[in-house]
């Protein structure tokens, strides 16, 4: 092969090359540069259905993400229509992860949607403090 790929190591140079090797494939491996026509037509399919529940929907974004599995459509909305998108006990949100996994199985796609807030990180790490016992020494 005429296209072996060099490793690049660390500042000292002690990196494995195994290591190095993995990283400069991933970088160079063009599979995730550009989405494929499936994803571009799940990507308007998600956009469209969100659209139509929120009130602000010029504010509506979907970005895809990879994973081990698959494609993961994350979707971010104004902060005053979270919960619509969402829904009562998160059936809307459930809803919208069945049809799009169905439209994506014409190309047996693994695909999953994701309703990404701002502020979750935030409760997430201020529950832990607060459900956290404190221990006495």
């Amino acid at each position: 092969m005429s296209d072996e790929l060099t490793p690049q190591g660390g500042a000292n140079g002690d990196h494995g090359d195994e290591a190095d090797d993995i990283m400069s494939a991933a970088m160079d491996d063009t599979r995730y540069d550009e989405p494929t026509e499936e994803d571009e037509r799940l990507i308007e399919l998600v956009g469209y259905l969100v659209q139509g529940i929120v009130a602000h929907p010029d504010d509506v974004e979907v970005d895809q993400f990879f994973d081990d599995v698959g494609s993961i459509y994350g979707v971010r909305v104004h902060p005053e229509d979270v919960g619509r998108v969402i829904g009562k006990e998160g059936r809307i949100a459930n809803s919208l992860r069945h049809v799009v996994k169905a439209a994506a199985t014409k190309s047996g796609a693994r695909v999953s949607v994701e309703i990404i807030t701002d502020d979750a990180p935030l409760d997430v790490a201020d529950s832990d403090a607060e459900d956290t016992p404190e221990t006495g020494a």
